[in-house]
């Protein structure tokens, strides 16, 4: 009997590669989602061990020369010349590297696709050249360059050195201070990462799209009732989102954090400013709704639960806590596109906070030893991106 194996036909594949690429667009999510992945893992399977090795020893340099080449504005100058290439000579004068090594630069980003190379020493701007210079790229870029990379570099010396009470992000970046009080004193890095973090949510569904609010915890609400407390909420966008979805709600509405990060609130009038330390007792008593987003997922269990442990007092039978964090699956999902996103963003938490992304067992178990139930768990994103609703025991 033959051979059953199917091999594959190297002419056939080529071809088939080269018309995917000339034409990439229309495919299904599903089908473009394991083409992705089965390329990735044939040229993991076809590399010899040099290539193997150089593959990790340089993976680092695309987030670098990326982020040289927002911050030099060789994008931009290539973007911006619409009549043709532009020469080495020229990007050289607009940037003020020096042309020696911003040819191998050049070089680089053109192995990345991130420009081309149409004759010699003469580049042009490609798709990805004019997605990089995005906002939303632009800021993410920083914010993994300036503010995560050192911190994931650390990572090793931190878990060699168990008794190290800093996170990897404080060994990284030689601070005394944790992430965000570390960036009240670096504005460049600060705005990156909170332009980011909003923008990368904006165009995809939210805790209010899974959440009848007026209908489930406004009822009978008057202008005094403590209606939705936004704990850590930074400027107070989901406060300002909750009232633009809800313009009729009757209740106060307060927002709660840190006064370096009140002061530069986009809430109006219509929203009570509160300093607040979420690691003691919650002031505001009764409250329907006591909001945490993307808080429990910045710090460890025994935090976690300092936290949890600080909100009980002012909980009366009407409250419930809405926690907006991912929550994902106790059985590993068989794709390997979205577990690496949610297994890189834990990993991040690890680095920058000395967290992890939590799955449903571990939230059932920290909320519970925490005093809490949880009532329901509201998916709104393929992300496991998803608002926890909790009472007390």
């Amino acid at each position: 009997m033959g051979d059953s194996t199917t091999s594959a036909n190297p002419a056939v594949l080529i071809e088939q590669l080269k018309a995917l690429v000339e034409k990439p667009d229309g495919l299904p999510a599903q089908q473009k989602e394991e083409i992705i992945q089965l390329s990735r893992k044939a040229a993991v399977m076809l590399e010899g061990p040099f290539e193997t090795f150089q593959r990790l020893a340089y993976s680092v340099l695309p987030l670098v020369s990326v982020r040289v080449a927002q911050d030099h504005d060789i994008f931009k100058t290539l973007v911006e010349n619409k009549d043709g290439p532009t020469s080495t000579a020229v990007l050289a004068e607009k940037t003020g590297i020096n042309p020696t090594i911003l040819d191998s630069l050049l070089e680089y980003l053109v192995t990345q696709f991130m420009v081309e190379e149409v004759s010699p020493r003469q580049y042009q701007a490609t798709k990805l050249s004019h997605m990089l210079l995005a906002p939303l790229f632009v800021d993410g870029v920083t914010h993994f360059h300036d503010n995560c990379l050192p911190a994931f570099c650390a990572l090793n010396y931190a878990l060699a050195h168990p008794t190290d009470a800093r996170t990897p992000f404080e060994i990284g970046q030689n601070s005394s201070t944790d992430f965000y009080t570390w960036l009240e004193s670096h504005a460049v890095q600060a705005g990156a990462f909170h332009r980011f973090m909003e923008a990368q949510f904006a165009s995809l569904p939210t805790w209010l799209d899974v959440t009848p609010f007026e209908k489930d915890y406004a009822q009978s609400a008057d202008p005094e009732t403590p209606l939705f407390v936004d704990v850590g909420g930074g400027n107070g966008q989901q406060c300002v989102s909750l009232l633009q979805k809800f313009p009729d709600l009757k209740g106060k509405v307060v927002l709660q954090d840190r006064p370096a990060v009140l002061a530069k609130a986009i809430t109006g009038e219509t929203v009570e400013r509160m300093a607040y330390d979420y690691l003691t007792e919650q002031p505001v008593k009764g409250a329907r709704a006591y909001y945490f987003r993307q808080i429990l997922h910045n710090n460890n269990d025994e935090t976690c639960l300092r936290i949890l442990k600080s909100h009980l007092p002012a909980m009366d039978a009407s409250s419930v806590l809405l926690i907006d964090e991912k929550v994902l699956p106790d059985e590993k999902p068989a794709g390997a596109g979205s577990a690496e996103y949610t297994t890189g963003l834990s990993l991040a938490m690890l680095v920058m906070f000395n967290a992890l992304e939590r799955r449903e067992g571990q939230w059932r178990k920290l909320l519970s030893e925490g005093g809490f139930e949880i009532k329901a768990i509201k998916k709104f994103t393929d992300f496991g991106d998803s608002v926890i609703v909790a009472v007390k025991k």
